[in-house]
């Protein structure tokens, strides 16, 4: 029998559960380690770790990501050769998807009709691969393991989310023993009835059952940017509480901003980063300097360097080097080209299979845990805690991955579909219990009230009571320096560009020291490059490549773009007057000819799918009524006359996440669409192309893709740019207001500005 229990609250499940004689299995080692403690007398297990030992038992083992990344890379590249590793990824990252909602293949095809045709085939081709070589990947070994006879009742707890093929498995368990699985009553309430708890209880709790949640919290106010001596402050009163920081992904430097004597925290940490870059780098260099490499001129130079770091003693390149020779013998089984797509995804799988290294701050004496939202689940309840939120954590709502409404209407019928809304709530849930204890303090900045959605649903929840910590939060240095020079006024444009825009909407205070009141920061004479430095040189160097020849003659001529790449470089710092040393000036070289070679190898392949006519670079955008001037980076012209609107970004983050593009955070593309949709130009692709890493094309639009977000999101934008443009024309104070705290990282008057902090 499959079940659903529905508590309202940790301490009822917990008597729950000690009431059942039972296997209790958990999404997370950390949530089965805070069970452990609260019911040591039940055997709890990690699902990962259950579903394991379950095969092990049938002499199965179980693939793992980066095996199945590794073999399917080098299947996928033998019939697209020439295709660009966006699509290799964009397929896999798919393919994964769909396995996790069903393995019937035959009910996907409704789904199919909605995708683009050579991303079909790639997943197809996955699909038939892993059959043909009976691979057990993750989602296969739920059904495997629903085969098995169990012998004892098993009850799930503390997921956020379970797949189609993860509910398969319990209904076949459960047709011989007692399986369940928990769920809080009040998030169940506000699920869809495609969510999929809906999919294992369609009518399970109504909401009069639901008990009105009212009562006051202890909060105190803290300005931006002091977050640290609010939480030292408080701690040295309150010895005996431990800290939450509020959000599901904390990074070491968040941990180190609020560590304090007596602390302890753990965080994992990726070592190898460095030396991974460095490889990387290394070899794509060793690619553009040899006309033809193969397997084993591969294995050799991979060879000679790993015995030069076992020689120098460089025993983390000395690691890195044998993950990258054991992940190459899976391809050359399948494969044998050495290509730009092969390192692309070499960098992925050596990412996957690097050794987990935790971090932990070393204290004789512990008085206070560092903790995160995802710590929350079942967590000892006898110690008090202070959350933390501030706008430099990331939070813990999740971006929804955005489908056309026929994408989900032919999912949603074969399977439950991820929701980001389902986890917040669920977050949202773990949070309330925590904050719902009388000796909870929030520590929350004022511009996070204010501006972020999911603090609001939760504290509406509330009546606040203020927490005096009894400081004084004094900056008046800043206020002093900087508040003086803004002029307030109206300051009409009679232009836009998609850039100016954008500032505006980063933060109404830079773009007043940008194009108002400009400020210059840069002196004539320093010893290093800007970013946008080098990304005017890499733009420049991939327009020259293409300059001369029809798209249809160009090749790849290693020789000819060294030479225009240095060119270019040395030209440009002797222009500027830089005084820049040799260590530099390789660095920056180093860097301009490898993303400007990026840049040109993907094109290449581009113009291939596209059946490219025309490139045109730095092309201005026609006139418009709206009179926004600029230039696009590139357009490509495929033999269908439609086109290819491409803009060229240094870094992921210049890029922006897919969800800032689509809620309109990240403009500048969709300034270009509108002006050309405008001027009648028909448009199949669309996005931005990171030269760092142009494998990542997650924000890289193709063709029906392409055509339904335009179609269904160009009147959004129209409206939000006109707004916009009217707000810049009638805005008089121009506020230190940043949309978040990395769109400061480049600002004019970064060092001395509040950034959106409170003044005394």
């Amino acid at each position: 029998m499959l079940d659903v229990v529905f508590y309202q609250s940790n301490q009822e499940l917990i008597k729950k559960l000690r009431a059942k004689s039972c296997l209790v299995i958990c999404p997370s080692p950390q949530i089965a380690d805070n069970l452990r403690l609260q019911i040591p007398e039940l055997e709890i297990l990690t699902i990962s770790k259950w579903i394991t030992d379950h095969l092990k038992n049938k002499g199965l083992v179980r693939a793992r990501k980066s095996e199945l990344m590794i073999k399917l890379a080098a299947v996928w590249r033998h019939y697209f050769t020439t295709h660009p590793t966006s699509l290799f990824l964009q397929s896999f990252e798919l393919f994964t998807e769909l396995r996790s909602i069903t393995l019937d293949l035959e009910l996907l095809s409704e789904f199919f009709k909605e995708l683009d045709e050579e991303m079909v085939k790639s997943i197809l081709l996955f699909w038939t691969f892993l059959d043909q070589e009976k691979i057990i990947d993750e989602h296969l070994s739920y059904k495997k393991v629903g085969e098995v006879e169990l012998a004892q009742n098993v009850v799930f707890t503390g997921f956020k989310h379970m797949s189609g093929v993860q509910i398969d498995m319990l209904r076949t368990l459960g047709e011989n023993v007692e399986v369940a699985v928990t769920f809080p009553e009040a998030v169940y309430i506000e699920s869809f009835s495609t969510d999929w708890i809906r999919w294992l209880s369609p009518d399970g709790v109504n909401k009069k059952n639901i008990t009105k949640h009212e009562q006051e919290l202890l909060v105190s106010m803290i300005p931006k940017g002091k977050a640290n001596l609010a939480v030292g402050k408080f701690l040295n009163i309150n010895p005996n509480y431990d800290l939450v920081l509020a959000s599901s992904k904390v990074s070491l430097s968040d941990y180190q901003e609020v560590h304090k004597e007596m602390t302890f925290f753990k965080t994992s940490e990726d070592i190898f980063l460095t030396e991974k870059k460095m490889l990387i780098s290394l070899l794509k260099n060793k690619i553009s300097t040899m006309e033809s490499l193969n397997a084993e001129g591969l294995n050799n130079f991979l060879e000679l360097i790993k015995l030069d770091y076992a020689k120098s003693g460089e025993f983390k390149k000395y690691k890195l080097i044998q993950l990258f020779q054991e992940a190459i013998g899976l391809y050359f089984e399948l494969s044998v080209g050495v290509d730009q797509f092969l390192i692309d995804i070499l960098e992925i799988v050596i990412g996957l299979n690097s050794p987990r290294v935790s971090l932990m701050s070393l204290n004789k004496v512990v008085n206070h845990f560092i903790l995160n939202v995802n710590d929350l689940s079942f967590k000892d309840e006898d110690k008090p805690v202070v959350f933390l939120a501030t706008s430099s954590l990331s939070g813990f709502r999740s971006n929804e991955k955005i489908l056309s409404e026929n994408m989900s209407k032919a999912l949603s019928a074969v399977g439950p579909l991820k929701r980001a809304g389902l986890e917040f709530q669920l977050y949202k849930s773990e949070i309330l219990s925590v904050l719902d204890k009388k000796n909870t303090v929030l520590l929350i900045e004022e511009q996070v009230i204010e501006s972020d959605i999911a603090w609001r649903e939760i504290l509406k929840s509330y009546s606040l009571a203020s927490y005096d910590l009894g400081m004084n939060y004094s900056i008046k240095k800043i206020k002093e320096i900087l508040r003086p020079k803004v002029m307030p006024g109206i300051y009409e444009q009679k232009f836009f560009s998609a850039s100016k825009l954008q500032t505006y909407l980063d933060c109404p205070r830079k773009y007043y020291f940008t194009y108002i009141d400009k400020i210059e920061n840069r002196p004539n004479e320093r010893v290093n490059l800007g970013a946008d430095e080098l990304g005017q040189i890499e733009h420049k160097i991939i327009a020259q490549y293409f300059i001369i020849k029809s798209v249809s003659d160009v090749v790849m001529d290693y020789e000819h773009h060294r030479k225009i790449s240095e060119q270019a470089f040395y030209s440009y710092v002797a222009e500027s007057k830089l005084i820049i040393n040799e260590s530099n000036k390789i660095n920056s070289l180093n860097e301009v000819v490898h993303f400007s070679l990026n840049g040109i190898l993907y094109l290449l392949d581009f113009f291939k799918i596209k059946k490219a006519l025309k490139v045109e670079f730095e092309t201005s955008l026609p006139v418009n009524h709206w009179h926004v001037v600029g230039s696009i980076d590139c357009i490509v012209t495929g033999a269908d006359g439609k086109i290819s609107i491409i803009d060229f970004k240094r870094s992921a983050v210049a890029v922006g996440t897919k969800a800032e593009t689509m809620t309109f955070k990240k403009i500048q593309i969709w300034v270009y669409l509108l002006i050309m949709k405008k001027a009648n130009f028909e448009i199949d692709s669309f996005g931005y192309l990171n030269l760092s890493e142009p494998g990542d094309g997650k924000l890289i639009f193709h063709e029906d893709e392409a055509i339904n977000l335009i179609d269904s999101t160009i009147e959004r934008f129209t409206e939000h740019f006109e707004t916009t443009m009217t707000k810049i024309n009638s805005t008089q104070d121009f506020l230190d207001q940043p949309r978040e705290t990395k769109v400061c990282h480049f600002c004019p008057v970064a060092l001395f500005c509040l950034k959106g902090g409170i003044l005394e």
